[in-house]
């Protein structure tokens, strides 16, 4: 008996080592996949363009990380590992911006210092919404949310913009393609208002 065990034992032991080691792959890997926000040109001016002075750019909390954002729920929100944005959402939000500022026929200039210039004003972002929001019907709606803070020589004023976009389906390429929409929309909002 004690031959046949030390005879079959280094066997059975190579069996059970190949065995526990091997990976049988159930389901195919995901893939990770990086976006960008993706606007159209800016409008153009005939007229003279508003002089601002870019501030703060600020991203809320629940939507800073890099993962694509997905609201599930009150208070419940969940970061997607495999659907990232390419850059830091603070960073690619101010580069938006600023982009979109620096055309020298767009409605906005950029400027160093609005204390130097006649007529410019302070403007100062906090993003409250870049995520898709489950909660309701499918496929859900896309929100796009920022509260601006504008100054300039005699007052201040605070804008409270929000946009929700519906999605097309409930995929990566819909949420962002709606975030981006919404990213118009309220840019062009801004706009509109620094304008008036």
């Amino acid at each position: 008996m004690r031959s046949l065990i030390r005879h079959w034992a280094p066997l059975l032991l190579l069996v059970a080592l190949v065995g526990g080691c091997t990976l049988v792959p159930t389901q195919p890997a995901v893939d990770r996949a990086w976006f960008l926000l993706e606007l159209p040109p800016a409008p153009t001016t005939a007229g003279a363009p508003v002089p601002v002075e870019l501030g703060s750019v600020r991203v809320a909390p629940a939507f800073a990380g890099k993962g694509l954002v997905y609201r599930l729920g009150p208070h419940r929100y969940e970061s997607d590992f495999y659907n990232e944005w390419f850059l830091d959402p603070r960073d690619h939000v101010e580069q938006v911006f600023r982009e979109r500022w620096i055309a020298e026929d767009a409605v906005v200039r950029l400027v160093a210092d609005a204390r130097t210039v006649p007529g410019a004003r302070e403007v100062d972002v906090l993003v409250t919404g870049l995520h898709a929001d489950l909660e309701g019907p499918a496929p859900g709606v896309a929100a796009v949310g920022m509260r601006v803070f504008v100054r300039d020589r005699d007052r201040m004023r605070l804008w409270e913009l929000d946009r929700r976009i519906a999605l097309e389906s409930r995929s990566p390429d819909a949420l962002v393609k709606a975030l981006s929409r919404g990213m118009n929309e309220l840019l062009l909002e801004i706009e509109q208002r620094l304008e008036g």
